[in-house]
């Protein structure tokens, strides 16, 4: 058990949430006192900054001291101002290579920015309305690449599994050669920067803040948290996540409908709460 934590990490959906999309009373009483303590809480998810800002302002995380890891690592933001420290977005190039790659199949390309989901097509499929339900962002249809007004985190293909899986088969070298790809979700492929990812800008914070590895507790259930399980002196994986997370893990704990957080850092940091 390694006692030397400086800095907590969560990521947001299917761990810090629960299917309400609701942070546990449990939790915050107990990240507070962590806080007093001098532990550092930040949030690393593939929300966009302005989309994790309802869970900063409810564990009181808005200081210049405070930071948010946001669009699945593409950006690194101060809290209080929304300043960037890294930044990993996608351009105009990605964006027309990836509008040609999808030609011929039943798939929606979706552009995330920091304030708003842009697809290209006027009816959303049922794969786009559940990512845009999870990330919680207004959505317009654009007609042109010169409609995205702000950095783009990342592009999402959207559709069902048998033709993603078709389609990322056939194009995989291309992809992996060129982006970062994460299938988080079986209807979404996310395709990122080269430099982008939730365990690289992790590693980047903590060069800034001068931290180790075994300073840092992740929390995570995904795919997209399995190098930051990894990469953490403290990995904790969520009951109710993916297998191959609870593997990367030290830890697992219970499901992100119970306290399992809150529980788990009351025995680990000996906390009376």
């Amino acid at each position: 058990m390694n006692k030397d934590i400086k800095m907590i990490v969560f990521d947001l959906d299917g761990t810090l949430l629960n299917d309400k999309k609701e942070i546990l009373e449990q939790t915050v009483e107990v990240i507070e006192k962590l806080k007093k303590k001098g532990i550092r809480i930040v949030l690393n998810s593939g929300r966009t900054f302005n989309g994790m800002w309802r869970m900063r302002q409810k564990l009181n995380l808005m200081s210049f001291d405070d930071y948010s890891i946001c669009g699945t690592g593409a950006f690194v933001r101060r809290n209080a101002d929304g300043k960037v420290l890294i930044e990993n977005p996608l351009a105009k190039a990605d964006y027309e290579l990836l509008e040609e790659m999808i030609r011929g199949y039943d798939l929606q390309l979706s552009i995330h920015t920091m304030n708003i989901l842009y697809l290209n097509d006027e009816v959303p499929n049922e794969a786009f309305i559940v990512d845009q339900k999870q990330v919680s962002m207004p959505w317009f249809k654009f007609e042109k690449f010169e409609d995205i007004e702000d950095s783009i985190s990342r592009i999402a293909l959207n559709g069902d599994k048998e033709v993603l899986d078709d389609f990322y088969e056939k194009n995989k070298a291309k992809l992996q050669k060129d982006y970062k790809i994460m299938r988080n979700e079986i209807h979404l492929l996310e395709i990122l920067n080269k430099n982008a990812g939730k365990s690289e800008s992790l590693k980047k914070l903590c060069q800034i803040l001068k931290l180790e590895r075994e300073n840092i507790m992740y929390f995570g259930d995904g795919m997209n948290d399995i190098k930051s399980l990894e990469f953490a002196g403290c990995g904790v994986a969520m009951g109710s996540g993916r297998q191959e997370a609870k593997k990367a893990a030290d830890y697992i704990i219970g499901s992100n409908e119970q306290a399992s957080i809150a529980n788990f850092l009351k025995e680990y940091f000996n906390l009376d709460v």
